[in-house]
C-alpha cells in the first residue's frame, strides 16, 4: 500500500507550520518527522511518497540535520521514490542533487502574488503557456540547473526556476506556497513581519502583484498522490 512521509523542516520558534496547511490535502495515509529535531525514519524504503515541506531555515546553512535530509534526498531519488518539496523543500532537493551551486540568496526576496508563468507541459502544473498565481515568501532561490538533468516547468519576472522536475524521475519542486490561500498568506504576513518584507495592505492598492490564487493546489496534489514511484 502506497504511504507518505511528511518531512517537516519547521525549525524552532518558526512562524511557519507546514503540517497545518498540507494535512488537509494528504490523501495517503502518512507519518511525519521533524528533521531538524532529529527525526528521520528508521526504515525510509517503506514510504512510496516522501513530501519535503518549507522553513524559515536557509537552505545555504550546512546543518547536520539539512546534511542528513540531503542523504535521504539522494536515496530516495535513487529509489524511484515520487517526491514533492515545497519551497525551502524545492531548494533543498536541488542542492542534494545538484550541489551548492543550484542554489543561492536572492539580491532581494520575492514576497506576494507576482504572475507565475508555466512554461513546460506537466502533469502536476498543468499545461504550459499559462500564467497562474499563488503565494510566494522566499529570500533564497534554485538556479542554474542542469538542463539535461531538470526540466524548468515555472518561472516569475524576478526568479527563472519556480518550479522543476528531474528528467527520469518522478521528482518535484515548488517554490510558490500554493497550499496558503490569500487569507492565510496575509495572516503570514503579518506574523513575520521585519526588513524587507511589505505590510498586507501594500498589496490591497498595488495594480501588480495583488493577491489572488488560482486554486490549482488540489489538482496538484491529487496528481502528486497518484503518481507511482519508478514513473518517468
Amino acid at each position: 500500500m502506497d504511504k507518505l512521509l511528511f518531512l517537516d523542516n519547521s525549525i524552532p520558534d518558526d512562524l511557519y507550520h507546514p503540517l497545518f496547511y498540507w494535512q488537509p490535502i494528504l490523501l495517503l495515509p502518512f507519518d511525519v518527522c521533524r528533521v531538524c529535531a532529529g527525526e528521520l525514519p528508521a526504515h525510509p524504503d517503506e514510504y512510496s511518497h516522501i513530501f519535503i515541506s518549507g522553513s524559515t531555515a536557509s537552505v545555504l546553512e550546512n546543518s547536520d540535520w539539512m546534511q542528513a535530509e540531503m542523504e535521504l534526498i539522494r536515496e530516495a531519488v535513487a529509489r524511484g521514490s515520487v517526491i514533492l518539496g515545497s519551497c525551502f523543500g524545492h531548494q533543498i532537493i536541488a542542492r542534494a542533487l545538484f550541489g551548492h551551486q543550484a542554489v543561492r540568496r536572492r539580491s532581494a526576496p520575492e514576497i506576494g502574488w507576482p504572475d507565475i508563468e508555466i512554461i513546460t507541459d506537466d502533469v502536476l502544473l498543468g499545461k504550459s503557456s499559462r500564467t497562474i498565481h499563488g503565494f510566494l515568501f522566499h529570500f533564497d532561490e534554485v538556479c542554474d540547473l542542469p538542463p539535461d538533468r531538470a526540466t524548468v516547468l515555472a518561472r516569475s519576472d524576478t526568479c527563472e526556476i519556480l518550479a522543476f522536475k528531474l528528467k527520469d524521475k518522478p521528482v518535484w519542486g515548488l517554490q510558490p506556497h500554493l497550499e496558503m490561500g490569500i487569507v492565510e498568506a496575509l495572516k503570514f504576513l503579518d506574523l513575520v513581519q521585519g526588513d524587507g518584507i511589505p505590510e498586507k495592505k501594500s498589496f490591497f492598492s498595488a495594480s501588480e502583484n495583488f493577491p489572488k490564487d488560482s486554486g490549482r493546489i488540489i489538482a496538484l496534489m491529487k496528481a502528486f498522490q497518484e503518481t507511482r514511484p519508478g514513473a518517468v
